[in-house]
């Protein structure tokens, strides 16, 4: 058994929240999915954690870490959007 965590954030109502979430997974088990232990949100990112139940400081600089390096790689892409489409014919 081993744990596996994530964190991201989602700005609702101009606000950012961070999502903090907690897994565990069974490796000895081929194709399955982790399943979600606990999970947190909070405008602090330090509470999520602690709604998360994630106290190891380590793994929360780990995350909050992550969280920095994937803001600065996120790049916007604009699409436009598609007029209907109808049935090949």
């Amino acid at each position: 058994m081993e744990n596996f965590y994530t964190a991201y954030t989602k700005v609702v109502q101009n606000t950012t929240f961070y999502f903090v979430k907690k897994y565990v997974m069974f490796p000895e088990y081929k194709d399955v999915s982790g399943v979600l232990e606990s999970y947190g949100m909070h405008t602090d990112f330090n509470r999520a954690c602690q709604i998360a139940l994630i106290n190891d400081e380590e793994i929360r600089k780990h995350l909050l870490a992550d969280l920095q390096d994937n803001q600065n790689r996120t790049k916007v892409i604009h699409m436009t959007i598609a007029k209907g489409m109808s049935a090949a014919q």
